[in-house]
């Protein structure tokens, strides 16, 4: 896999959330995308829109604990 949907996803919700890469959320992305990736999905469009879930989900999770 490309890092291109990982590239996306943090451009798309940067932007759209206004905010700033939190620390490890590339690392995890990655890993996270790879996963559905070696698990059969390979349309970069469907891995971008995964991973903006995915990044919004870790926005939620460390918002939850501050």
């Amino acid at each position: 896999m490309q890092t291109l949907p990982v590239d996306r996803a943090l451009s798309i919700y940067g932007a759209l959330a206004d905010r700033s890469e939190t620390k490890g959320a590339r690392e995890r992305l990655s890993r996270h995308l790879m996963k559905l990736y070696v698990d059969g999905e390979t349309n970069e469009h469907r891995l971008t829109v995964h991973g903006l879930s995915y990044l919004q989900k870790l926005d939620r999770d460390n918002d939850s604990r501050n």
